[in-house]
Parts: structure tokens; C-alpha cells; sequence
């Protein structure tokens, strides 16, 4: 067996697949990064990283070198994802790799409507998001080399990956602090959850399955829950009150300033800038230009700022069907969802999000130093 390759292994869920790989005392995890600034979040588990571009070919089939095992767990923009499929792929077959591990979305169907939508069903192709009709056409380029003679290819489609790290925390997380967070209608629409801790087990049981079968599979936390349970749940974790998140009408959605702005993110200066930005320090910078602002409504409450995303996924009604993985690979340990809470609180303390933790350690005693 050789190793196995995580291309974009400097994200959130590479760099959350390294730290429980390392933990596991896995041997065989390659971490192909593009740059060595990637490597900061990670630098501390000590293991070595190559140098591969996802986008070229040439550049990451050098670093696939001894690696028969390819994942592909990259986050790029919209207009990158298809691009480094095909790139990733290709690398792979000159590799000799006999998997292909593809980390999609469960974006590309939209919101669920249907809990018997098959799993192998094709993508929207008329998503009116750019960054799910990507995912989509990427998952047909890869659907239509399934047959073929080149490496397996198992593709997996998570819902939401949550937990320490994510921004389907630290969204929610800092709005619930500072009073802004809402929920369309009554909260009950569902909220398909994949904890980033059981979505790594998930891709180390394909990796080390004797013999995988290629397909769609998707990957989702035990459930359902709603978004008002999981609103409520992480308010008491970090202190908020769940009596006071808003509530929205549930009717059509209209674009408010943050899509707007959304031309201005687009730009190259705007994501070269984010991405030379911890995510640490991204999240502080947010959080003392709300404060700044001081977007408050003549009730004192903080305006909410729905996006269109969470418009949709919050009147999401069914959750997705996530049986097939389980069949083909055999079930994994999955965290307590009060556990996964508590995890996704304590680094919501640990960036500033939740003050609480920060004021706590200001105020213990300390023990004279030494000289």
C-alpha cells in the first residue's frame, strides 16, 4: 500500500484530518499543500508537507509521488472547482492511484424536498448558485470516468460540515452573541449537519476499505435536527438566549447589502488578502467592524443580515438521505451532537466569538512568576 495524498490539506477539513490522523498514529498520510503559508494551521503536528498545485497537473502529479490513494478535499472559488477536478483526476491517473476520493456538497441539489431523492440522483443543473452548479459539473465529469479503467472514484457529499473551525459556527456562533442571529419562519426547516469529525473517519473508512465501489454517497450527521434546535443548542453553549433570536417571515427572499457586496469579495485583491489572513485573525477583524458599526434597529436589537444561502437552506424540508455509505463501508463512530456543541463552543471561546472564556482567564489569580 502506498500513502495516501490530501490535496488541500491546509483547509478546514484537511487540516482536521491531519490532526486525527496523527493522533490515530497514521503513517501514511501525505499532506499536499500549494504554498507554505498553508502549512501554518497544521505546523505543529511536525509532519511534512509537499509543494503541489491542484491546478496543474504537471506541479501536483510530482507531489503524488508514492501515493496510490488521491483525496481531493480543495475549497476554492466558484470558477476553480471543475478545473481542479479534472486537474486532481488526471494527476491521479499518471500517479497510478487506484482511488479517487472527491469531497463534493450536498449544495448541488439545492434545498432537500424529497427524503426519497436517491443518492446517485445527478445534480441541479439550474442551481442558481455558481459555487453548486461547479460542484455539479464536476460531479458529471467524474460520474462519466466511473466506467472506466482508471482509478476507483468515490465521491462524497456532506451537508454543512460543522465544528471548531467552521464557518457554519462562527457565523451563527457570533451572531447569536451579539444578538443578530434569526431563524426564517418558525426554525423548522432542516438542518442536514455533517460533524468535520465523523466526515474524516467517513474518508479513512473509503481509504482503508479493501475494495471500494465507485459512486455518490451521501454524509450527514444523525438526525433530523432543526435549525431552531441547533440555534438553541449552540445560544445555551455560548451563552446566549434563544428567546431572543429573530424571526423572519418565511416568504421570498430579497438580496440585502452582504450579497451586494458580493462583487467586491470576487475580486483577486479581496481573496489574496483573505487568504494570507489566518482564520483567527479573519474572524476578530469581523467581529470589531460589527461592533463599529454598530448596526442596531430602533429596538436596540442588532439588524440581522440574511444571505440568500441561509434563506434557502434554513427552508430546507427534508433531511438528506444518507444510507448508501453505511452499506458500502460499514458504519463509523459518530460524536454526540452535545459533544460536537460543546467542541464547536470552546473554540468559538478561543478566536473571541464568546467573550465569557477570555473574561474568565483575565480574572483567575496568578501565581507570582518566577525570575
Amino acid at each position: 500500500m502506498g500513502g495516501v495524498a490530501i490535496v488541500g490539506a491546509g483547509g478546514f477539513v484537511g487540516a482536521r484530518l491531519l490532526e486525527l490522523a496523527a493522533h490515530d498514529g497514521r503513517r501514511d498520510i501525505v499532506p499536499i499543500v500549494r504554498a507554505h503559508r498553508s502549512v501554518a494551521r497544521t505546523a505543529h503536528l511536525g509532519t511534512l508537507h509537499r509543494i503541489g498545485d491542484a491546478s496543474d497537473p504537471v506541479s501536483l502529479g510530482a507531489a503524488l509521488s508514492g501515493c496510490d490513494v488521491v483525496v481531493n478535499l480543495t475549497m476554492g472559488e466558484a470558477s476553480e472547482v471543475l478545473p481542479i477536478a479534472k486537474s486532481v483526476y488526471a494527476a491521479a491517473v499518471a500517479a497510478g492511484a487506484r482511488l479517487v476520493i472527491h469531497l463534493s456538497s450536498a449544495t448541488v441539489y439545492g434545498g432537500i424536498e424529497r427524503s426519497d431523492l436517491a443518492e446517485d440522483a445527478p445534480p441541479r443543473a439550474d442551481h442558481w448558485m455558481p459555487y453548486a452548479r461547479q460542484k455539479g459539473l464536476a460531479e458529471d465529469f467524474l460520474r462519466g470516468r466511473m466506467a472506466g479503467s482508471g482509478p476507483r472514484i468515490v465521491v462524497l457529499r456532506p451537508g454543512l460540515i460543522w465544528g471548531p473551525g467552521s464557518p457554519w459556527v462562527e457565523g451563527p456562533g457570533a451572531e447569536l452573541v451579539h444578538g443578530s442571529a434569526y431563524l426564517v419562519g418558525d426554525g423548522s426547516g432542516i438542518c442536514n449537519l455533517m460533524y468535520v469529525d465523523d466526515l474524516v473517519r467517513r474518508i479513512f473508512a473509503v481509504v482503508d476499505h479493501a475494495a471500494p465501489v465507485s459512486g455518490f454517497y451521501n454524509v450527514a450527521d444523525s438526525g433530523p435536527i432543526t435549525w431552531a434546535e441547533y440555534y438553541a443548542a449552540l445560544a445555551s453553549a455560548v451563552g446566549a438566549s434563544a428567546w431572543e433570536i429573530q424571526r423572519l417571515p418565511a416568504g421570498p427572499y430579497h438580496a440585502g447589502l452582504r450579497e451586494r457586496l458580493g462583487a467586491v469579495r470576487d475580486t483577486p485583491l479581496y481573496r489574496g488578502l483573505k487568504e494570507r489572513l489566518p482564520l483567527e485573525t479573519r474572524t476578530r477583524l469581523k467581529l470589531r467592524l460589527a461592533r463599529a458599526r454598530g448596526a442596531t434597529s430602533s429596538a436596540g436589537a442588532a439588524r440581522p443580515a440574511p444571505t440568500r444561502t441561509m434563506w434557502e437552506l434554513q427552508r430546507t424540508r427534508a433531511a438528506l438521505p444518507a444510507e448508501r455509505f453505511a452499506a458500502a463501508f460499514g458504519p463509523t463512530p459518530r460524536t454526540p451532537f452535545a459533544d460536537a456543541i460543546a467542541a464547536s463552543a470552546a473554540w468559538l471561546g478561543f478566536i473571541g466569538v464568546d467573550e465569557r472564556e477570555q473574561m474568565a482567564y483575565l480574572a483567575a489569580p496568578r501565581s507570582a512568576s518566577v525570575a
